[in-house]
């Protein structure tokens, strides 16, 4: 056995500590040598926080899309419904004998009703006959006196007088 010699200077001192303390960092980081050092936890913390910013982002981004569809199929259904309503009252008038300028008149949700209606239409309005003329209830008087344009005038009058009997 080596026999103990005294530290005597300070060179010497700061030697023997300087190779204990690497001797104590050599055990250190054995014992640790699987657990991650501040650093790599720092750098999965700012990776993981930029995971997390990206997922927000794509969610809320799905998010918007999804409400711009709903907007969308909230908007086509209005449209299909009005086509629809406006086909069965086209259907109903048709049905009814009622000029098809009046079939957006009809006022109801379901067939029935509207057929309802058309029927309640129908009794206040006469229908008007293959190639019948529309009535003429006005009267074109012109002030200079054209010949033809009297002449179309009376024979008007005469025609609506005839229908109105």
């Amino acid at each position: 056995m080596s026999e103990f010699t005294p530290i005597s200077t300070q060179e010497e001192f700061d030697k023997a500590i300087k190779s204990r303390l690497a001797q104590k960092d050599r055990e250190l980081a054995e014992k640790y040598k699987d657990y991650l050092s501040p650093e790599d936890a720092k750098s999965m913390k700012d990776d993981f926080e930029k995971q997390l910013q990206d997922a927000n982002k794509q969610l809320t981004d799905s998010q918007e899309k999804i409400s711009s569809y709903d907007a969308t199929v909230a908007e086509l259904t209005k449209r299909a419904e009005t086509a629809e309503t406006s086909l069965l009252k086209s259907k109903v008038a048709y049905e009814k004998k009622l000029p098809l300028e009046l079939a957006s008149r009809l006022i109801g949700s379901t067939e029935e009703e509207l057929k309802a209606d058309a029927e309640s239409l129908s009794g206040i309005i006469k229908p008007q006959g293959a190639g019948a003329p529309p009535l003429y209830l006005g009267s074109q008087r012109t002030q200079g006196g054209d010949s033809i344009q009297s002449a179309m005038s009376q024979l008007v009058e005469g025609i609506n007088a005839q229908l109105s009997s």
